[in-house]
């Protein structure tokens, strides 16, 4: 965790997220890749040009990796911050600002989802996901709602939140940050 001073003498941690695994893009460019392909393979199969002038035979051609570009660059969108009484959560379109006194920390834990896939959140209620790579609002298992940045399924904090929902997140250090966490909730207690 690196620590950015700020006015009153707070300082503004950065916490590094854990990166993704490097074939976790292919899951995006992959498909794309293949879908672009197949019209132009179909067409040289039968004899015919594998682009015409008219755009809807070029366009896909464009358009398709255009788009997969820009969702690879929000995927490099994704930071951690502590500071001003808050954890602010940014990951791909999506921003999280939870007040730390709506953590419930006595309920947080550290989980590998490879020990532990009835934690793994369930379906996307808006975000991005593909294997490797969660960003968004998705529902959990228990029914509740959740915001996830999850880049390492071996490596996530669970922090259940007042309201029933769950934060999950994949900060490079996760007990670091859990412990971070409790330690500026308590603070304050302190005389």
């Amino acid at each position: 965790m690196s620590k950015v001073p700020l006015a009153a003498g707070e300082e503004l941690q950065s916490i590094k997220v854990a990166s993704p695994s490097r074939g976790a893009l292919w899951w995006l460019w992959g498909p794309i890749l293949l879908a672009i392909s197949i019209e132009p393979l179909i067409r040289l199969f039968a004899g015919k040009a594998a682009v015409t002038a008219a755009f809807a035979s070029w366009g896909p051609l464009v358009v398709m990796p255009l788009i997969t570009l820009a969702l690879s660059l929000l995927c490099q969108r994704r930071a951690i911050t502590l500071g001003n009484g808050q954890l602010d959560i940014v990951s791909t379109l999506y921003r999280k600002r939870v007040p730390l006194t709506s953590l419930r920390l006595e309920r947080a834990r550290v989980v590998n989802f490879d020990e532990h896939p009835e934690l793994k959140p369930g379906n996307k209620s808006n975000g991005v996901q593909f294997p490797g790579f969660r960003s968004g609002h998705f529902h959990m298992g228990d029914g509740g709602k959740g915001f996830c940045l999850i880049t390492d399924n071996r490596r996530v904090l669970i922090l259940p939140l007042r309201d029933g929902s769950t934060l999950m997140l994949s900060p490079e250090q996760p007990r670091a940050l859990l412990d971070a966490l409790r330690h500026l909730v308590e603070r304050p207690a302190r005389p």
